[in-house]
């Protein structure tokens, strides 16, 4: 699933529905989660990679202006 797909159903999600456990698998990554566990920790993971994304974009722009 792509990750605007997840916002999308996420956001039409009943709000009940958010803090139902997903998985008490002990070899699903989901153990122990409920949807908006998984929300909070792809917010925290899209805010870590943000900068690395603006850096790599800033670079290669600057490269394409020497090409």
């Amino acid at each position: 699933m792509k990750e605007h797909e997840f916002y999308q159903k996420y956001a039409n999600l009943p709000i009940e529905k958010r803090s139902n456990l997903l998985s008490n698998a002990f070899n699903s990554p989901l153990l122990g989660m409920t949807f908006h566990d998984v929300y909070k920790e792809i917010i925290a993971i899209d805010d870590k990679l943000r900068n690395d994304e603006i850096r790599r974009d800033e670079l290669l722009e600057e490269i394409e202006r020497y090409f």
